[in-house]
């Protein structure tokens, strides 16, 4: 029986009515939408769908979808529909159309009623492009940060560790999962590092950022410079979302910028003392003089003698006193530099100082190594030794402790040392001089060094002991660093380049000074200070000497012209007003070349040993000295001198 043209009309007037429901629905979804049978074929869209066309919804009807699309773009299509309509599961894809559209596809199988048994799909697309856009660029920042040279620290808004990218990481050898969530004052120890979180937290609390240079302790216990920023987030409207850091590691540059500042000091303490050695030292040379000749003038058994020996010690003290501030300012000027056990040099300051010890104090001494040979003046270790030695002990003083020693060998690798970074690449022999007792406070472990700085509160300290120690360690190509902590003593370690071998003559060791003998001769002394004219007239005179003083170079030289056969050795000074004690010199040994000439100083930048000996001088002797220092060069150069006059090396004037 034939369906009537009425009946018929019946029976779709449910299906317009949903098809009409079904494009209601799709006009109110947010996405591009359409349904489609499993062929492709559009049933009804929304606009927003059919514009990406540009079309209407009527045009798009009944059209396959897939003849509107690049064939790549409809063969993918197609599958994901066929899949859906096959399975009944949905599917889900991006897809890049119109223009670089990045639409996000969602295809889903839609349920119930199939229209000729032809299962039926809804297409749903969301453009994506600026969600995607700005995922690419937060993944762009990260990767920044995560591959930035600065080191970068994210917190919350509760100064909470949230993310570490991998310079922080390889700064301080934390990583993010040991930090993520810990307060950030877990990155700072010592006073010193949480007076610096304090003011960044101040700053911070009045919504500033802040920026400066402060230290922080890193995992394994080294202590890094660093100049940070630390910035608020801010979101919408202002608020603080959380805090972000960037770190810069300057502790190299600290290290250069210490070693200029301690060069620029060095520059100006040298400076101050050139100008004053001289006069200081022509103060102290007849104090000194004087003195030796009284001793020797006295029996042993003379109540005066103490007394003279307290002025004599006194003035010695103030002549080293000036040599050691002299060493501040200028090369260390060496006697002999020879290699030398350093061993040997420390067993031989301990038996010097054990005595002045008190029982309270212990001494321990380890030694590691039998390759301690190093290249120096033994004067000049002895005091590097002596100075760290006399430090220890006064830190220990009262309460008293262990002084101990320990000497071994330490390789500095191509790359450098960490711990020493001044120190060159080879061998070195390590020299480590440790205390017990009160410690360096973290405030003063920088400045200990610094000529004139002394933490000695009982006015005993003159701030040049270990000023010296470190000036004789660098011009030995060394290097030096100190470790100590309040109340847990103090340890110095000194690296010193070894040295190749010991000559037989060093291992034998120096020889004894005898005593200078009683000597004759007529000396000529030249000096524009009439003290020290007097005091070594008087020294030469209880050797057995004659003199005759001149106050000028040019006096001094008149009197030789009138009788240049008359004197058997010259002692001048070698700064004098007019004819200073170099030109004198000149022109006496055009007279007589081999006339023998000591030139002494209080200091002098112009004229050096080696200067002295080129311009024909064959001693050279720095003020103050004993009165029996001046009498032995006069034996070493009058010796043999009455057989006839020894040859000497033809004068080289200076280039």
């Amino acid at each position: 029986m034939r369906t009537s043209r009425f009946s018929r009309g019946k029976a779709r007037a449910p299906r317009a009515q949903r098809d009409d429901m079904a494009c209601a629905l799709l006009n109110a979804a947010s996405d591009h939408a359409l349904l489609l049978h499993a062929d492709g074929t559009v049933l009804t869209c929304n606009r927003s769908m059919a514009a990406l066309f540009h079309l209407e919804p009527e045009q798009l009807a009944g059209e396959r979808i897939y003849d509107f699309l690049p064939l790549e773009q409809a063969v993918r299509l197609a599958q994901a529909v066929e899949r859906c309509a096959a399975g009944r599961a949905p599917e889900t894809f991006e897809e890049s159309l119109f223009g670089g559209q990045e639409l996000e596809v969602r295809i889903r199988p839609v349920p119930g009623e199939t229209q000729g048994h032809t299962p039926q799909v809804a297409v749903f697309c969301r453009d994506v492009s600026a969600q995607r856009a700005a995922e690419r660029e937060r993944t762009r920042l990260a990767s920044a940060l995560e591959q930035a040279a600065d080191a970068v620290i994210l917190f919350d808004e509760q100064m909470r560790v949230e993310y570490l990218n991998q310079s922080f990481e390889a700064m301080t050898g934390y990583t993010l999962r040991e930090l993520r969530g810990r307060p950030v004052g877990v990155l700072y120890e010592g006073d010193e590092q949480r007076r610096c979180l304090g003011e960044i937290a101040e700053s911070l609390s009045r919504g500033d950022a802040w920026s400066g240079k402060g230290c922080n302790t890193c995992k394994d216990g080294r202590v890094i410079c660093c100049h940070k920023t630390v910035a608020p987030i801010r979101g919408k409207g202002g608020r603080i979302l959380g805090h972000v850091s960037v770190w810069r590691d300057v502790t190299d540059v600290e290290i250069l910028e210490r070693q200029l500042r301690q060069a620029q000091k060095m520059e100006v303490i040298g400076t101050l003392a050139s100008g004053i050695a001289h006069d200081f030292n022509n103060i102290l040379a007849p104090i000194v003089l004087l003195s030796d000749v009284g001793l020797n003038g006295l029996p042993e058994d003379d109540p005066m003698r103490p007394t003279l020996e307290r002025i004599l010690k006194a003035s010695l003290r103030a002549g080293d006193l000036v040599r050691q501030i002299l060493s501040l300012g200028r090369k260390l000027e060496s006697d002999q530099p020879r290699p030398l056990r350093l061993g040997a040099v420390l067993q031989e300051c301990l038996a010097l100082l054990r005595p002045g010890l008190p029982s309270t104090i212990g001494i321990s001494i380890q030694v590691h190594t039998n390759a301690d040979l190093i290249l120096a003046d033994p004067a000049q270790t002895g005091q590097l030794v002596m100075n760290l030695c006399t430090n220890a002990a006064w830190a220990m003083r009262g309460a008293g402790g262990v002084l101990s020693f320990s000497l071994g060998e330490r390789l500095v690798p191509p790359g450098g040392d960490p711990l020493f970074p001044e120190a060159q690449p080879g061998r070195h022999v390590l020299l480590r001089v440790q205390d017990t007792g009160q410690g360096i406070a973290a405030e003063h472990l920088e400045r200990i060094f610094d000529p004139f700085f002394s933490t000695k509160t009982d006015g005993s300290g003159t701030g040049l002991g270990l000023a010296v120690v470190r000036n004789i360690v660098t011009h030995l190509h060394g290097a030096i660093r100190v470790e100590s902590q309040p109340g847990k003593g103090a340890a110095f370690e000194v690296l010193l380049p070894q040295a190749d071998s010991l000559p037989e003559s060093a291992a034998q060791g120096p020889s004894p000074s005898p005593a200078p003998p009683l000597g004759g001769g007529r000396i000529l002394v030249v000096d524009d200070e009439p003290d020290i004219l007097d005091a070594c007239a008087l020294g030469l005179s209880s050797f057995g000497y004659q003199t005759e003083c001149r106050q000028s170079g040019e006096e001094a030289l008149e009197l030789f012209r009138r009788d240049p056969h008359g004197f058997d050795a010259v002692i001048t000074d070698t700064t004098m007003p007019g004819l200073a004690g170099p030109e004198l010199v000149r022109e006496l040994l055009k007279i007589d070349p081999h006339l023998p000439v000591i030139l002494t100083t209080g200091h002098s930048a112009l004229v050096s040993r080696e200067r002295a000996w080129r311009l024909g001088a064959q001693e050279y002797l720095i003020k103050p000295f004993r009165a029996d220092v001046l009498a032995g060069a006069l034996a070493r150069l009058l010796k043999g001198r009455g057989a006839g006059r020894p040859a000497r090396r033809p004068m080289q004037e200076d280039a």
